[in-house]
């Protein structure tokens, strides 16, 4: 597929990898290809592993972006109405047997509830053994409530959590992990999405779902969208949209799962798809 006979009603952006750079901001380039997209007419859509209040505040000040795909698609949120248009969260049974299964495990475990993300103070204490990207490191600093408890936090937050995560200072520890999880919690979808952290949402809980689900509220067919992404928690927005743009620097799975590729994040890769119709 290519750029010819579709202008995307609906463009839909990753964040962490994708739109922002390595530093986690929002280039020049970029913001201003998507000022252009806005002003000739496309929804603007940012769709993110993270929750809202840990969305850079420039992006928040953009005035065109209304609609957010949140935590890998565990909710679709609009801003200028204050509603959630979708949401699929993990029973805290569940999460609570996958906080079982790290028992022992060199790895951080967190988890987001009611937007918030939670972790242990033991993780945060010693957050350089489990996390060397110092990006990484300092958006889970920015992004974290400690707690006592994990257990204990999120039992009092409700039935549910939004999605549970992990950070291994050990790569083949996360694969062992990945792979063990992904047998026996046929209910959970497992992605990547930081170049240490591995992430558990509910199976109805992808960037896919949420494309779509945007799409039936706003009246638009998936065929006049367009996506950007770099992880494996970006596979199935790709595969939904019309066309799904990876990122030179994304994961293998990711770039066989795009029609499209572009240059990587420290690039404006998003940019040089968007100028094709939007310049």
């Amino acid at each position: 597929m290519g750029y010819d006979g579709m202008k995307p009603k609906l463009i839909l952006t990753d964040l962490d990898g994708t739109l922002l750079t390595r530093e986690k901001t929002l280039s020049p380039g970029n913001r201003a290809a998507l000022e252009r997209a806005a002003r000739a007419g496309a929804e603007v859509v940012v769709a993110t592993g993270r929750t809202y209040p840990a969305i850079p505040q420039p992006l928040l000040e953009l005035p065109f972006l209304r609609y957010f795909v949140l935590i890998n698609g565990a909710k679709v949120y609009d801003r200028l109405e204050d509603r959630v248009l979708y949401r699929a969260e993990l029973p805290l049974a569940t999460a609570e047997q996958i906080f079982d299964e790290m028992e022992g495990v060199d790895a951080t475990v967190d988890c987001y509830q009611d937007d918030h993300g939670l972790m242990e103070k033991r993780f945060l204490d010693n957050l350089e053994h489990y996390i060397h990207d110092p990006h990484s490191l300092r958006l889970v600093r920015m992004t974290r409530r400690p707690c006592e408890d994990l257990r204990s936090a999120v039992r009092a937050g409700g039935e549910s959590v939004q999605k549970v995560q992990f950070y291994f200072p050990d790569l083949a520890e996360r694969a062992r992990v990945k792979k063990l999880l992904e047998k026996k919690y046929p209910q959970v979808i497992l992605s990547i999405s930081l170049p240490e952290n591995l992430e558990v949402n509910d199976a109805r809980a992808t960037k896919g779902a949420g494309l779509l689900a945007l799409c039936r509220s706003l009246g638009i067919s998936p065929a006049q969208t367009v996506a950007f992404g770099d992880g494996t928690n970006d596979i199935s927005m790709l595969q939904a949209a019309g066309i799904g743009v990876a990122m030179d620097n994304a994961d293998p799975e990711t770039k066989a799962a795009a029609d499209l590729l572009t240059g990587d994040n420290q690039q404006d890769g998003v940019a040089q798809v968007l100028d094709q119709w939007f310049a």
